[in-house]
């Protein structure tokens, strides 16, 4: 048996500026989490962002999805969603520390360039997203939740 994990990560434009997350220890990332026992992929991009973020979001569809084996651990994969979202509200971003970062900024792109970054990757998924590819609607992921097996076997999976 493979165990598995379930991340979402975000890519929030708004006006030229990007949402970008103060880590807990100092670093600078999109919003990003695991996805909870129960919740779906865009529940918990909407979660993890206003968690981590303090900014309410909608999401406009999926940049990317990414599946890897994790390093010394041959028994364990990851998926990663990669969603493209926009302010639902138009409020500030979190500015008080919590358990799940420093705060928020809306940062743009050649701001970021002078931070310590989490991961470059932080810059190519902003990247990416400028190239105007074309993005997965979301509505070509269709979750059927613990409690819809039957719909799922009716539905040949």
């Amino acid at each position: 048996m493979t165990a598995t994990t379930l991340a979402v990560l975000t890519v929030v434009p708004h006006e030229g500026r990007y949402l970008i997350v103060e880590e807990r220890d100092g670093t600078f990332y999109l919003p990003v989490g695991r996805v909870e026992p129960g919740e779906n992929l865009m529940a918990a991009a909407v979660r993890e962002t206003a968690e981590e973020a303090g900014t309410a979001i909608g999401l406009r569809g999926i940049l990317g999805i990414e599946h890897s084996w994790v390093a010394g651990a041959p028994s364990r994969m990851r998926f990663r969603f990669v969603f493209v979202g926009y302010p639902a509200i138009l409020a500030p971003p979190k500015s008080q520390a919590d358990e799940h970062s420093r705060g928020a900024h809306w940062l743009r792109k050649e701001e970021l360039r002078h931070l310590p970054l989490r991961h470059e990757e932080t810059l190519g998924w902003i990247e990416r997203f400028e190239t105007g590819q074309t993005l997965l609607p979301c509505a070509a992921y269709d979750w059927y939740g613990p409690h819809d097996d039957a719909s799922w076997s009716a539905r040949g999976g």
